[in-house]
């Protein structure tokens, strides 16, 4: 791109020097000015470059010689142009891989820092601006390199007028500065109001059904209307500033050139092929600065961008998560649960948990809401990583163990059954290429999904809606246990899997986990009655800590969330 601008920016300067003696045969001894006996510098060396390729100095032959010079530069800024508009793509394309990248290798205790619609807007938004400001960047260069051609020309026919356009371009510069750092703030308050907005308007679109169910979408749409708001007057801001600047620089640039030009007839007395030459030159070239200053406003809007995609860039890789362990995991004996204590934000939810859950076995986890259960499934995937204590697999520390390889064995239903805007394949799947559909239908099988599924239009084509809304609760609870349940897994965890399940369908669920027993290790957290008649042991989280409370012949007393206190089974 570069070796373009600068190929172009040399033939523009030819092409200049070329319309001399051509304007010179133009006018003509009877029309105009007769060559100088004393010619310029610029006349000299253009007349000895014509005469030195044996190219006569007639109008037709300097005519095709200036327009062919003309058309190869055409060719030439095209290339480059092109070239621009394929590295500004290439930009766009790698910061958002780069911040996928960052984003997939940090540790989940990042993820629950950062607004979605803010990683949505630097995805989208962000990334596109950042592509513009690249750009914009680049044409400085390109009309840098033109202005260095017209400088070179200026030298040649004048240094005195060179200074005094010199002056005059820094002048205008000056003078219209403020409106090039108004543009810089707009532009910043562009980037930090969008990101609101959609921060404010992804989680406003998540719980959009408790809020129409509610007749509680009147008081999100004043906060949406008065970002949409403030947005707009940044927008304003901005227009404001960049069409001033261009429309304030047009007076100043033809202010400059009759200035000069009529220093150059009156003081140095040029010649009227001068003149046209010396017109062009410094109109081109301070127009050329110009647009330089322009450019440089438009990436000043867009660099607000290129920042905040950064710093959410440099903080995922400053959070990335580590994988030190290389053993490969196997679940032959038992997971050990020795003494962990986990800390969040100075408060203690894990203290001193000490467990064992069998291979095969169905271990349940009960407790109050808030003890810490679901800390604790976090900790046994590796997502949370304790203060104190550590998880051994068959006897070797999780820190161990290859913590990627532990997880594809791990198949887990989070208490929030979110499904994906996509078939009841892909959801099961989630796009694994090694799921075939034969997998699908034993896994919905296994999930007591299988006859349901069959009876939607489209079957496994058939979609489960935003978030699975098409489909009712016990059935999305259902897709996510098939879901959990495709891949094999050597460890299942359930967390209130069946809490949105009629009775008919829990127990269903819960002789399909029964059927797993000796097959995959099983932890469950549920308040559930049959649970606790299902599990092989139960530990109940309280107050931090965990204890056994099914040993053969002794009363249990665990929470029940559906009555709100106790229940007592034996």
């Amino acid at each position: 791109m570069l070796v373009c601008l600068i190929l172009a920016s040399v033939l523009e300067g030819f092409g200049l020097a070329a319309l001399i003696p051509l304007v010179q045969v133009a006018l003509g001894p009877e029309g105009g000015d007769p060559p100088a006996d004393d010619p310029s510098p610029l006349e000299g060396a253009a007349r000895r470059t014509l005469a030195t390729l044996g190219i006569p100095e007639t109008l037709e032959v300097l005519s095709l010689v200036v327009l062919g010079i003309l058309a190869v530069k055409a060719a030439v800024v095209l290339l480059s142009k092109r070239q621009v508009g394929y590295t500004s793509a290439r930009i766009v394309t790698d910061m958002r891989q780069e911040l996928l990248r960052a984003l997939l290798s940090a540790q989940w205790g990042y993820f629950t820092r950062q607004p979605v619609g803010r990683i949505a807007n630097a995805v989208g938004t962000e990334a596109d601006r950042a592509g513009r400001a690249y750009a914009k960047l680049t044409q400085i260069a390109q009309h840098a390199a033109m202005t260095l051609a017209y400088v070179t020309v200026a030298v040649a026919l004048s240094w005195e007028l060179l200074l005094g356009a010199a002056v005059s371009a820094v002048v205008i510069w000056v003078m219209l500065g403020g409106l090039v750092r108004s543009a810089g703030r707009a532009g910043s308050r562009q980037t930090e109001l969008t990101k609101s907005l959609l921060s404010r308007l992804a989680d406003s679109m998540q719980s959009f059904r408790l809020l129409k169910a509610m007749g509680l979408e009147r008081l999100v749409g004043p906060l949406l209307a008065r970002d949409t708001d403030r947005l707009q007057g940044a927008l304003r801001s901005q227009v404001l500033a960049r069409e001033a600047l261009q429309v304030l620089q047009e007076p100043l640039l033809a202010a400059c050139v009759i200035g000069l030009m009529i220093y150059a007839v009156r003081a140095l007395g040029m010649g009227s092929g001068e003149i046209f030459v010396l017109v062009m030159t410094f109109a081109r070239g301070i127009q050329s600065s110009n647009k330089i200053q322009r450019k440089y406003q438009e990436a000043a809007i867009h660099a607000s961008a290129v920042w905040s995609m950064r710093e959410l860039i440099d903080g995922a890789l400053a959070n990335v998560e580590v994988h030190p362990g290389c053993v490969t995991p196997s679940l032959e004996r038992s997971i050990e649960v020795a003494g962990v204590c986990v800390d969040f934000d100075g408060r203690r939810v894990l203290h001193d948990v000490s467990l064992t859950i069998p291979a095969g076995q169905i271990t349940a986890i009960v407790g109050e809401s808030g003890a810490g259960k679901t800390t604790l499934m976090d900790v046994l995937t590796g997502l949370v990583t304790p203060d104190a204590g550590e998880i051994r697999v068959d006897g070797i520390p999780l820190a161990e163990i290859d913590l990627a390889a532990w997880r594809q064995r791990v198949g887990l239903v989070p208490q929030e059954l979110l499904l994906l805007h996509e078939s009841v394949r892909f959801n099961v799947t989630l796009g694994d290429p090694q799921l075939d559909d034969a997998d699908v239908e034993r896994a919905l099988r296994s999930a007591s999904a299988w006859e349901f599924v069959n009876e939607l239009p489209g079957g496994l084509d058939a979609s489960a809606g935003e978030r699975g809304t098409l489909l009712s609760g016990g059935q999305r609870g259902r897709i996510a246990l098939a879901r959990a349940l495709a891949h094999r897994p050597a460890l299942l965890i359930l967390d209130e899997a069946t809490a949105a399940l009629d009775p008919q369908a829990e127990r269903a669920v819960w002789d399909a986990i029964a059927r797993l027993r000796g097959e995959a290790t099983v932890v469950a957290i549920s308040h559930q009655p049959a649970l606790t008649e299902l599990a092989d042991r139960i530990y109940l989280i309280e107050g931090g800590t965990a204890r056994r409370v099914d040993e053969p012949g002794r009363a249990r007393k665990l929470p029940s969330s559906r009555s709100g206190g106790s229940s007592l089974t034996t």
